[in-house]
């Protein structure tokens, strides 16, 4: 299992991935709660933010061509699960 969390900006993906639940094949967790100095929410304080800039860098990597291929993988899924 992954957990990825996402913003959805659109109604008729909200519907997708509802469709996508309904057939059992994500689940959708529903959580306000979020730890990602990438969206928008209440500012980090100096330590908040040295604490995830330390667990970025101990974070593995990949390099860009490894990512692109995972993602067209994983796309290659999506769009097989939603046909």
């Amino acid at each position: 299992m992954q957990t990825l969390t996402i913003a959805i900006n659109n109604n008729n993906a909200l519907k997708t991935l509802h469709e996508l639940e309904d057939k059992q094949l994500i689940s959708i967790v529903h959580s306000d709660e979020l730890d990602v100095p990438a969206l928008p929410g209440k500012s980090l304080s100096l330590s908040e933010f040295s604490k995830w800039v330390n667990q970025a860098e101990k974070a593995p990597t990949v390099t860009h061509e490894e990512a692109k291929l995972i993602w067209a993988s994983k796309r290659n899924q999506l769009q097989q699960l939603i046909s």
